[in-house]
């Protein structure tokens, strides 16, 4: 309404976009890199870096601009699926606006390249000096200053183990890997304790994770709904929901322009025996004779942490819970203090380009000409619908119904065509990873030659779960890279989006020539 321009960059046509909010640019799913590499490249050549910007606040620009080098609008448009010329002014708009600012969100980061492609996002921000400006991007603090969690040790992350070269990532390892770090023969994964999350059906490798927990000698699953990985739990423990029990929202830290902390008493107390993670967590150290530190404290103090994250502003959760609605505005002022204030790297300049990147960066050129020569006829992506919330909703009689009884695979409507098939035919989708029957939904927000399938689904071997085994779906994941190698080693993010796919009508129904 004030004569912004949005420029949206989706493979689909998603609902956020209209004449009225911006316009969709869609590209081909998992090649994000090499469109911001490009626009990097072009707004080079327009001379559109904020070379005062990156002398004051920047090293290592050089290695940045070979990086860049190869990846012209000309040489990476066909691999995007966009024009040249949609590339360049792209960049031009961008690089030449008053004050631009970029945003990217999970579908990126779920493909192979999505520590490389947050980098190039944040170098987009910084190089034409949007960074830390009004308008701009910027980081806001919040109530506490996260921004310490940032430091990282760039030497010796990674280190050798039987399953390959690996990363601990604040404490956690690569889930692709679980399935194999429990079948070991040497030194196997003999527990296991799954809170809120249902691996089984929401990762790759359906079958060799359904040997993996057969094999466990203890699977605790603490969850508010039962779920297909629930089945083999030796304990079912129910959680308490979020009306259940008091809470302080730390999920916005970081990402509110007018920085607020709010708490939320419980609205009822938990029915029948459910409990909040901390008790029965709590409780289970305490059985095992091990250290529970919050049981110890009379009363138990389970905001402690969150008291001393509150204390910095003056606050703690029972003051907070005395203001009005539970809330505080805050007053913190973030923009202007970036590199003075909240940058991590030692010198407190931006690392233009870090040499920890240089493995990941070869990979991505090595790829990139593969696709040069070498184009899948169709890729995965995800799909999220209203009826299913990565795998919580397969048991509720409500959200099965009409077309969202299970889930089919959405195609372009000429991609049908070009395969000679109807809407609601049935066909195979395969790759290397695996296959899997499904009926097909034709689907124009798609742009040709990508596919899209909501998860979660795959509940025909979950008897004790009576609604999703009616309406079983098909797990798409079993299409998904699992196992060594199949994830991002930078950041132990599976590859689950853009994956390669062939499809196929099944071979005893009609088909057209």
């Amino acid at each position: 309404q004030r004569s912004a321009q949005v420029f949206y960059i989706n493979p689909r046509l998603i609902e956020s976009a209209s004449p009225k909010t911006g316009e969709v640019i869609q590209i081909l799913p998992d090649t994000d890199l090499y469109l911001m590499a490009a626009l990097l490249h072009e707004m080079d050549a327009l001379g559109r870096f904020d070379e005062n910007v990156i002398r004051e606040h920047g090293t290592r620009i050089d290695a940045l601009r070979a990086f860049i080098a190869p990846y012209s609008a000309d040489a990476v448009a066909e691999v995007v699926g966009l024009g040249a010329d949609t590339i360049r002014d792209l960049a031009d708009t961008f690089s030449g606006a008053e004050r631009a600012c970029v945003h990217m969100s999970t579908g990126v980061n779920m493909g192979q390249h999505g520590t490389l492609c947050y980098w190039l996002l944040q170098m987009l921000s910084f190089v034409t000096g949007n960074l830390d400006k009004p308008g701009g991007n910027f980081y806001s603090e919040g109530f506490y200053p996260a921004a310490k969690a940032g430091r990282a040790r760039l030497d010796n992350v990674f280190f050798p183990s039987q399953h390959g070269e690996m990363r601990h990532i604040r404490g956690a390892l690569a889930g692709n890997l679980l399935p194999d770090m429990i079948l070991d023969d040497d030194n196997p994964i003999r527990a296991l304790v799954v809170i809120a999350g249902n691996p089984l059906l929401s990762v790759g490798g359906e079958g060799r994770w359904r040997q993996a927990l057969e094999k466990l000698d203890l699977l605790i699953v603490i969850d508010l709904f039962r779920n297909a990985t629930g089945e083999y739990a030796h304990y079912l423990l129910p959680s308490a929901d979020m009306l259940e029990r008091p809470d302080l929202n730390i999920c916005g830290l970081g990402m509110q322009y007018q920085p607020y902390v709010q708490y939320t008493d419980a609205v009822v107390p938990p029915a029948a025996q459910r409990r909040e993670e901390w008790w029965i967590l709590s409780h289970l150290l305490q059985a095992m004779g091990r250290h529970a530190p919050m049981l110890e404290q009379d009363p138990p103090r389970p905001f402690g942490r969150l008291d001393h994250m509150l204390s910095r502003t003056g606050l703690c959760v029972d003051t907070l819970a005395q203001q009005p609605s539970g809330t505080t505005v805050l007053d913190t002022q973030s923009i202007g203090r970036f590199y003075t204030d909240f940058i991590q790297t030692d010198d407190k300049r931006v690392d233009c380009c870090p040499p920890l990147f240089a493995d990941a960066m070869e990979l991505a050129n090595q790829q990139f000409q593969a696709l040069t020569t070498s184009t899948p006829a169709f890729r995965l992506i995800n799909l999220r619908t209203n009826y299913m919330h990565n795998s919580w909703y397969q048991n509720v009689p409500t959200l099965k119904r009409g077309a969202h009884a299970s889930n089919a695979l959405h195609m372009n409507p000429a991609d049908l065509q070009s395969i000679g098939i109807d809407d609601g035919d049935e066909v195979e989708a395969s790759n290397t990873y695996g296959r899997v029957r499904v009926k097909v939904r034709s689907d124009d927000s798609l742009r040709e030659g990508v596919v899209a399938m909501t998860h979660g689904w795959g509940n025909r071997q979950t008897p004790g779960m009576r609604v999703a085994q009616q309406h079983p779906g098909v797990n798409i994941n079993a299409l998904l890279p699992n196992g060594p190698g199949s994830f991002e080693k930078l950041s132990n993010q599976a590859f689950m989006s853009g994956v390669p796919v062939s499809i196929n009508p099944v071979a005893t129904q009609r088909t057209r020539a």
